[in-house]
């Protein structure tokens, strides 16, 4: 728990592969007090067996690992898995918990990360998410550049969340990698820290591989935990916040890793950087 509230982390889950180092970092934070639960929302297609079977083997090993099911009786018709994650909010209603948003290639976690990013949601109720700095995601590769954390030389970032740079610049993504997995070994993350938290006007789009919420909001909608439109980013970065008028945060102090969009799969998969990342997960549950 932090200042007293319960704390759940959960994950769309889909692969081994990543969420094998994610699960590192979960362990790292139950152990250390700060996540009460960590739940993996089976959200796979026909042919991934062995994904499921590890979900299915990390819940038998560890008492906090929960897994959550899509809802039955609720036909989305001929959509890609992507669009089923909105339904699991329809479990995220209880009015006294912080629940962390964390995509199943959220491949590192900042010591200080999940408390810096729990206390702010809980100091700031009235945004519907609080982001962290997510390494490799458009919008937070903008603000990195606006105080000269990433060098405009690699590219100029734009603030939009599909930027031809920033979330289609395969290159780019590893120049962003590297340069991150380089303060990690060195032991200076914080130099990586944001001036100061950014607004986000409502209605921009962001994606939402990591982000913090409240409980309560959920409890509060007109049906419990039922989202309006059902597609989680949209809902979350654009609907809510315009309907509230109350801006979504980027919090400055607070630092994850997102490894790759569709677009730079080609380039980041020849490279050795989520070995690196591997190498850093199995220490941080050491």
């Amino acid at each position: 728990m932090i200042d007293g509230h319960k704390v759940i982390a959960w994950t769309p889950y889909g692969r081994e592969r990543t969420v094998s180092l994610l699960v590192k970092y979960m362990e790292r934070d139950v152990k250390r007090g700060l996540v009460d639960e960590y739940r993996l929302y089976l959200n796979t297609d026909e042919g991934q067996e062995h994904d499921r079977a590890y979900a299915h083997e990390l819940a038998e090993q560890h008492d906090w690992i929960t897994l959550q099911h899509r809802p039955e009786g609720i036909d989305l018709g001929n959509l890609p898995k992507q669009r089923y994650t909105g339904l699991a909010y329809r479990e995220m209603v209880d009015p006294d918990a912080v629940y962390l948003r964390l995509d199943d290639d959220i491949v590192y976690v900042h010591e200080a990360a999940i408390e810096n990013l729990v206390r702010a949601r809980l100091e700031m109720p009235a945004p519907t998410a609080v982001f962290p700095i997510i390494i490799n995601n458009a919008i937070c590769s903008y603000f990195l550049q606006a105080c000269e954390k990433i060098p405009r030389e690699w590219g100029e970032v734009g603030m939009y969340c599909m930027d031809p740079v920033g979330w289609a610049n395969g290159p780019f993504a590893v120049k962003l990698h590297e340069m991150l997995l380089g303060h990690i070994e060195r032991g200076t993350v914080e130099d990586l820290y944001l001036h100061h938290d950014f607004q986000l006007p409502p209605g921009t789009q962001f994606s939402v591989s990591c982000f913090a919420s409240l409980g309560s909001m959920y409890a509060g909608l007109e049906q419990p935990g039922v989202l309006v439109p059902d597609e989680e980013e949209a809902w979350h970065t654009i609907h809510h916040p315009l309907a509230t008028g109350a801006p979504n945060v980027v919090r400055a102090d607070a630092i994850v890793s997102h490894l790759s969009f569709f677009t730079q799969h080609a380039f980041l998969n020849p490279t050795n950087i989520l070995d690196r990342y591997r190498e850093l997960a199995d220490k941080a549950a050491a």
